[in-house]
């Protein structure tokens, strides 16, 4: 009963249209712009234009009453613009299904005008040091604040599109404040920035709701069907990916932000349904390389939001859980480019739907969830508008104070990831240079060590910090970022009193130790440096046999993928050799044009060029030393059927990074299967199966479990990642072992036992210890095929609590780290980096005449850790012709 009447006083309200006050005197503002708050609250909203229309009349309900559709949310935005003179709109791209991403610009119509004209001066502006003092000033003085705001980075934080449009409404039509903004900022709206998930998102809610929203939170409506509306298309976090731009998504915005540099950036979120709100002041740790101007802020922006808050008796929180240290942030990486960035977060999120009934027995709605965002929205534009001009002095000040000479990073050409390296911070904007001839330099390693002069060669990769992005180079490139002392004393504390960690996010992602680069640093700037040069690529030296192409990086795997691809035969080198031409490593790929397409040489010609790769002409068998050509060391590669699980069970983001890496990184043709319906796949039909880390149990019964293993035996390559191979071990498919904590004296700990001291370490030697994403030096086997074409022992990023013991068999330990001190960047309490000493990270157990590949960490996290990529691309493509597995060369 009490059911019945909550959801006909839904139906009621949704569809009611209650007036929204206004204060004395003013003229009423809209209503009917958003569906009635729960607990009445009305909101005070400008006068308007009525040539514009209005989001309930052209929708056909008020905002929050039900989600708006992407094609939808495009319609209204173009009808805004159509009758507004505020109102510009462009598209900027296009997602991984196609959707398109829209910029809408407000700003006054004069302003709209010359809108061209202000974003070339504001970009004179983001490089101060070309300018002289006067003309910064000039320049200072005369342009708007210009001010970002992006909805629905995560596509289940549902309420952010619908906010968006509110606000673009009250800009586009409202009167008297709403013009007085926009003469002081120009505003960049994203209305959705991952259209594709929230649309996974809204579809599968409209698919599970009855006829009235179900406030019931065990409800199916408030139940996310796998893999949930939060990532895009490829199941990745777009607010995860800023720096390492792994998205079509993320390309295109970071090129069009390149073209604004706003003063300000805000991104719009949700969390868990039971929170109340957050904005800015951040918590600790703050990346320290975010100038203290911008932290400023930060306070500023929050105070603004609060006083809005206060005004409407809605609670809020600040400094709490939501910190700014992981630069791929939407708040962090604008930070590090000089704005001011800021994270906003509504209650709701993926359980949210149009209603929900809270712990205390209070309703959530999704038109609660819109009045919050609109509010903070508009209060960051009344803040920004009130400090346009100091805004902008303190935007040119850090870019100025960015590009203070500093150090400079340089790293050889020759190495596989050198040119990918140099790419990506372009890319960014990212100023990179070469030497143009040989240079002595004091330097010292990236991974520490004493300055001394070394000898750099020509061609050398050079990026110094003195310039205006110098705060990110830093941030991208050093070893590590320090985090706040009290931060890791609170964490400590708690730690010891076994509660959850404050660790929001990874500690390390230095991206020369991503991209296994080895880089050096040093403090003045080399003499003779010239633009970034094009790579030489393409075919060299007479193929009278066919050619050589040695290792670089994930591109050559493209490479071999696409031959396959076109029906080229391929060998593979399973051992080092020489040729005419030099030197060639394990993993090097020969393509001889005996039995290939006749029109093979400018067929690889143009895919070599395209991926700016390099192959040697081969003329004789005779002149290759170390292996022929011919040899069983260097095995045609097969055809593999590789098949990738996902579905319910399975860790949607890992499944994301090896997908994405698979389809789009390298192209390598592989299927798509669902773990629950394992038991009726013909696994003969594989080759290769990939595990991604996730919790598989409940998902593949004793009978797919017994084919599986079946499968192995017979020959199969099972590739496991994560928490995959607990469930191998737990069903004993695996021999491997994890730690467990020390027994009988070794437990006993410290010399006093009535020491509170010793009372503690005793009991976190027999718990579980978190390590919250720090990098691991290690030691590989490197004559182990699945370790061909790696010059050198990839750094692990780790993350979690799982640690591994190796085999003691080199022919299964492939990389493990080191035995001492293994803890090369990032955060680990001693602890835990005790246990990680020596811990098995990537494992090759054989079974039968199968095996298993363990990862013990995602092989290509986020897609931007390269560095052992390789080793899960050697499985997947030529594990079966490497013979991996019983028959293992």
């Amino acid at each position: 009963m009490l059911r019945k009447t909550f959801l006909l006083l839904v139906s009621a309200l949704l569809a009611a249209s209650l007036p929204v006050c206004a204060g004395a005197g003013e003229a009423a503002g809209p209503t009917g712009l958003l569906a009635p708050l729960s607990r009445g609250e009305v909101l005070s909203l400008p006068a308007v234009d009525g040539k514009v229309p209005r989001p309930d009349a052209f929708l056909g309900y008020p905002l929050g009453a039900r989600f708006t559709s992407w094609d939808r949310i495009l319609q209204y935005v173009d009808a805004v613009a159509a009758a507004s003179p505020r109102v510009q709109v462009s598209e900027y791209g296009r997602t991984a299904e196609g959707r398109p991403l829209r910029l809408v610009t407000l700003a006054t119509p004069e302003n709209l005008a010359r809108l061209d004209e202000i974003r070339r001066d504001h970009l004179r502006l983001a490089d101060p040091a070309g300018l002289s003092e006067r003309e910064r000033t000039r320049l200072i003085q005369k342009l708007p604040a210009i001010v970002w705001l992006a909805y629905g980075v995560h596509g289940n934080e549902s309420s952010s599109a619908e906010a968006a449009l509110a606000t673009l409404y009250l800009l586009a039509a409202g009167q008297g404040e709403a013009e007085e903004l926009l003469r002081n900022t120009i505003v960049l709206i994203d209305p959705l920035v991952n259209p594709d998930g929230r649309e996974r998102y809204v579809n599968a809610f409209r698919q599970r709701i009855g006829s009235a929203a179900n406030p019931n939170r065990a409800a199916a409506e408030h139940q996310e069907p796998w893999p949930g509306g939060r990532p895009n298309h490829y199941l990745i976090d777009l607010n995860r990916d800023w720096a390492w731009v792994s998205q079509p998504e993320t390309r295109q915005r970071i090129a069009l932000y390149r073209s604004w540099e706003p003063h300000v950036y805000v991104d719009f979120h949700e969390m868990s349904s039971e929170s109340s709100y957050f904005f800015p002041p951040a918590a600790d740790p703050v990346h320290p390389r975010i100038d203290r101007k911008v932290v400023g802020w930060l306070d500023t922006f929050g105070r603004g939001n609060a006083e809005a808050f206060d005004r409407q008796g809605w609670v809020y929180f600040k400094g709490e859980n939501y910190d700014l240290f992981y630069p791929g942030y939407g708040d962090s990486y604008p930070g590090l480019r000089g704005a001011v960035g800021m994270t906003y977060e509504m209650a709701g999120g993926g359980r949210g739907g149009l209603a929900l009934r809270l712990s205390d027995g209070s309703l959530l709605t999704l038109a609660d969830r819109v009045a919050r965002h609109l509010t903070t929205s508009l209060a960051t534009l009344r803040t920004a508008a009130r400090n346009a001009q100091k805004l902008r002095e303190d935007f040119a000040a850090t870019r100025l104070r960015a590009g203070a000479p500093g150090r400079v990073y340089l790293w050889s050409a020759d190495q596989q990831e050198s040119r990918a390296l140099a790419d990506l911070l372009a890319f960014h904007g990212v100023q990179v240079r070469q030497l143009s001839q040989a240079e002595e330099v004091p330097a010292h390693r990236l991974t520490g060590g004493e300055e001394a002069p070394r000898r750099f060669a020509a061609g050398t990769f050079a990026v110094s910090t003195a310039q205006p992005l110098g705060n990110l180079v830093n941030a991208l490139l050093e070893l590590d970022a320090p985090m706040q002392d009290a931060f890791l004393e609170r964490q400590r504390q708690r730690l010891e009193a076994n509660l959850e960690p404050q660790f929001y996010d990874i500690t390390a992602w230095s991206l020369p130790l991503a991209y296994n680069v080895d880089t050096w640093v040093a403090t003045q700037e080399p003499k003779g440096l010239r633009p970034v040069a094009e790579p030489a690529s393409g075919l060299s030296r007479e193929g009278r046999l066919g050619w050589l192409v040695p290792p670089q990086g994930i591109a050559s795997y493209r490479l071999a993928a696409e031959l396959r691809r076109r029906g080229v035969s391929q060998r593979l080198a399973l051992n080092a050799f020489t040729a005419p031409a030099g030197s060639y490593p394990a993993g090097t790929v020969f393509i001889p044009r005996l039995g290939n397409p006749a029109d093979l040489e400018e067929q690889l010609q143009g895919l070599l060029v395209e991926g700016g790769l390099a192959a040697e002409g081969v003329a004789s068998s005779w002149e290759i030393e170390g292996i022929s050509l011919g040899s069983n060391n260097m095995p045609s590669v097969r055809p593999v059927r590789i098949g990738l699980l996902g579905g319910e069970g399975v860790d949607s983001t890992s499944f994301g990074f090896l997908w994405s890496l698979l389809d789009r990184q390298t192209g390598i043709p592989h299927d798509r299967l669902d773990v629950s319906a394992l038991r009726q796949i013909d696994l003969a039909e594989y080759d290769v199966l990939v595990l991604p880390s996730g919790g598989y149990d409940d998902r593949i019964g004793d009978r797919a479990r017994t084919a599986l293993d079946a499968w192995v035996k017979g020959g199969g390559v099972l590739v496991a990642v994560g928490d995959a191979i607990t469930w191998l071990k737990d069903h004993e498919m695996s021999a491997v072992k994890g730690w467990e904590p020390p027994k009988g004296e070794e437990a006993e700990g410290a010399d006093d036992p009535e020491s509170p001291d010793s009372s503690v370490e005793r009991e976190l030697a027999t718990r579980p210890i978190f390590t919250p994403g720090a990098v691991l030096a290690t030691q590989m086997q490197p004559l182990h095929p699945l370790t061909a074409g790696l010059a050198t022992a990839p750094p692990v990023l780790y993350e979690g609590t799982a640690v591994w013991k190796p085999f003691g068999d080199p022919q299964k330990d492939v990389l493990v780290a080191l035995d001492e001190n293994p803890v090369l960047a990032g955060f680990a309490w001693p602890e835990a980096e005790e246990r990680l000493a020596g811990a098995l990270l990537v494992g090759l157990e054989p079974r039968g005449a199968g095996a298993l590949v363990l990862f013990a960490q995602d092989p290509a996290y986020r897609l931007f850790w390269r560095a052992t990529a390789p080793i899960f691309l050697n499985a997947v493509l030529y594990g079966p012709s490497m013979g991996v597995g019983g028959r293992m060369h």
